[in-house]
């Protein structure tokens, strides 16, 4: 299950039209013949089952949801499990003291927040490290939609990924920082900045 937002409706057929990625911006194709039924419209949220080992993915099964943020500005204990369309972001003066499960939900650490346990994406979520955030653990990654460090966010631990649709490091905004070893098995799509520094520490 992967989390977006209906980017367009085919006005004569709206079992068909795009769906926006969560984080990536990436749109893909959806056909679900249901869609009519489900009071979906163009900018709602949505979860939908979508296959990124094939070459040409198409989203199905779109089901509206409403996103709901937890954020952590001061220190917790872990662990934490993220599920469902849910965002945590750790932020100021944030630290989880733990390990961190994502399956089908996004973890955002930003602003200097920071996560000191491992942290493991089982099912199409989404990692953010930005803007100085920090995950001092390691990153596994069994099947991922997007892993992003960028702006001056930091992986001080090994990443391993399985499975994933895009690995971002760094962007306009500046770029991110792996301290680790990257062990990549597959990714379908890498944009990787040279303001970026990859395991140079």
């Amino acid at each position: 299950m992967a989390l977006g937002t209906v980017a367009t409706v085919d006005a004569a057929d709206p079992s068909v039209g795009t769906v926006a990625e969560l984080e990536s911006g990436k749109t893909y194709p959806y056909n679900d013949k249901e869609f009519s039924s489900k009071g979906l419209k163009v900018g709602d949220s949505v979860t939908y089952d979508i296959d990124y080992t094939v070459d040409n993915p198409i989203a199905t099964n779109l089901q509206k949801y409403v996103p709901t943020t937890t954020e952590i500005t001061t220190p917790v204990d872990g662990p934490f499990n993220v599920s469902n369309g849910e965002t945590l972001k750790v932020k100021g003066g944030g630290v989880i003291k733990g390990n961190v499960v994502i399956n089908s939900a996004n973890l955002i650490v930003e602003d200097g927040g920071s996560v000191e346990g491992d942290v493991s994406v089982t099912n199409q979520g989404n990692v953010v490290a930005r803007k100085g955030g920090i995950i001092k653990g390691s990153l596994n990654i069994n099947h991922a939609s997007t892993m992003k460090v960028v702006n001056k966010g930091v992986i001080k631990g090994n990443v391993v990924i399985n499975n994933a649709n895009r690995l971002i490091i760094g962007n306009e905004n500046g770029g991110g920082i792996l301290t680790g070893t990257i062990t990549i098995e597959r990714v379908r799509r890498v944009s990787i900045t040279a303001t970026s520094t990859i395991n140079c520490a």
